[in-house]
């Protein structure tokens, strides 16, 4: 696990149940019965906090270890400073006795285990002061020092250097004996639908805009569609462009110009027929398949794609049929299909075990859609819920597919960017439905990605 997955996870979780402070009492408690399991009654405690959750989770921690150690929270910044609710209900639930920073030596100095709440895992860089300073008052100390969640200051070479650390739910990327000290996991109580279900918070691994950007660095999507059918290569298109790449490039039919440049004049158009490598400069990501057709001028443009462009592929509707998984072995792809595609391509049923099995074989990420799309990279599993009935309709699977290559042109991983898209699908429908009924468009779908995105719902 990493910064953003414990982000997304605690975004999920409350989502689905509401108050994420169970969680912060469950860490105190998993913190609490460590200390409680290795180390003596009566021993005193220092418990260091900074201003966030990591903070929290020791306030809580503090809590529950008074009644049968001497207990010392020592508070960074003060009350005044704390970030989020939770740490503040933590201080508040909090009936020990607790100090300044300026105390800190003192209170080290006739303690025999410091428990370090200074930091998660959400920092960037290297602490500055006064963390540095009380990181380097710990390090020196010689008391047995136990770390919660990540040492503070990880991963930067400025660390506390623990002799124990208990992690939640899962090992942190990046820890390891020498960094953390013994690493015990701990299950906090984040419930399996939290871990294995799409969510807003899916939505934290989409890249930030750098502000120093200049046009490209944001990603460029290409997308080869719509030969037989223009009007697939205007709704992934379309979708494209709405998650927010620099620049979005359309490869098709030279008669199809028009059609496509009329809905959007910021698409770039290339006639597919007379396609030159240097067309995709700067592409970061390129999606096959929509509308193309299942003919002879379409393998020869999927052979095209695959033998001059080594970046990010997202594969759908006509090219699944067109080509067999061996071909895209080992290639960063996303293969989107519904049912009977997934059936063309792969032979086999469409079951998640199935999915598995092809991802894992293949090392690609598969998307299969149906009432509850199923994503997986062969080692991860995630369940996308939601919609409605009528994201039947002709295009959601374009619209789909046109988010993918958006978002994977931004530099999203695959696996993640196709987590995101199915929920951003599904969100886009649900919104569509609540405003019109059963009789919305796919362009209200399309229209409601820019307020998923900026809103993160």
């Amino acid at each position: 696990m990493d910064y953003l997955d414990e982000k997304s996870m605690d975004i999920n979780y409350s989502t689905k149940y509401g108050d994420t402070y169970v969680l912060m009492e469950n860490a105190g408690k998993a913190i609490s019965h460590f200390i409680e399991t290795n180390f003596a009654k009566g021993k005193a405690v220092a418990v260091v906090c900074g201003t966030g959750n990591n903070a929290g989770d020791g306030i809580c921690c503090a809590e529950s270890l008074r009644k049968n150690y001497n207990v010392s929270v020592i508070l960074i910044k003060g009350i005044a400073d704390l970030k989020t609710p939770e740490a503040r209900r933590a201080i508040n639930n909090y009936h020990g006795t607790y100090y300044g920073i300026s105390e800190l030596e003192d209170v080290i100095s006739r303690s025999d285990i410091i428990i370090d709440a200074i930091f998660g895992i959400g920092i960037k860089g290297v602490p500055r002061e006064p963390y540095n300073e009380v990181i380097g008052t710990i390090n020196t100390s010689a008391k047995t020092i136990v770390s919660i969640d990540v040492p503070s200051g990880f991963p930067s070479n400025l660390a506390i250097k623990p002799d124990f650390t208990v992690t939640f739910t899962d090992k942190k990327t990046g820890m390891e004996k020498s960094n953390s000290g013994k690493i015990i996991v701990a299950d906090i109580g984040v419930p399996d639908p939290v871990k294995t279900s799409v969510g807003p918070g899916d939505l934290v691994y989409i890249p930030p805009y750098n502000p120093l950007a200049h046009k490209g660095m944001n990603g460029i999507a290409g997308i080869f569609a719509g030969n037989t059918f223009p009007g697939a290569a205007v709704m992934a298109s379309m979708a494209a462009y709405s998650t927010g790449p620099d620049l979005v490039k359309v490869f098709s039919s030279k008669l199809n110009r028009d059609i496509i440049v009329s809905r959007n004049p910021g698409l770039m158009f290339y006639d597919v027929d007379t396609v030159q490598r240097e067309d995709m400069d700067g592409v970061t990501s390129i999606l096959i398949g929509p509308g193309m057709g299942r003919n002879d001028l379409s393998r020869k443009i999927i052979d095209y794609v695959l033998d001059n462009f080594n970046g990010q592929l997202v594969i759908d509707a006509d090219a699944l049929r067109l080509l067999s998984p061996d071909r895209i072995r080992e290639r960063s792809a996303i293969i989107t299909p519904h049912s009977a595609e997934f059936r063309a391509f792969t032979g086999l049923e469409p079951t998640a075990e199935s999915a598995i099995k092809i991802a894992d074989k293949f090392g690609i990420t598969i998307l299969l859609k149906g009432v509850t799309d199923i994503i997986t990279d062969g080692k991860n599993i995630k369940y996308s819920t939601g919609g409605n009935s009528r994201m039947a309709m002709g295009g959601t699977g374009d619209v789909l597919a046109g988010i993918a290559v958006g978002l994977s042109s931004r530099g999203m991983q695959p696996f993640r960017a196709a987590i995101a898209s199915s929920y951003i699908n599904k969100r886009c429908g649900e919104m569509s439905y609540n405003k019109y009924g059963y009789y919305y468009s796919i362009t209200d779908m399309i229209s409601n990605i820019k307020y998923v995105l900026n809103n993160k719902i």
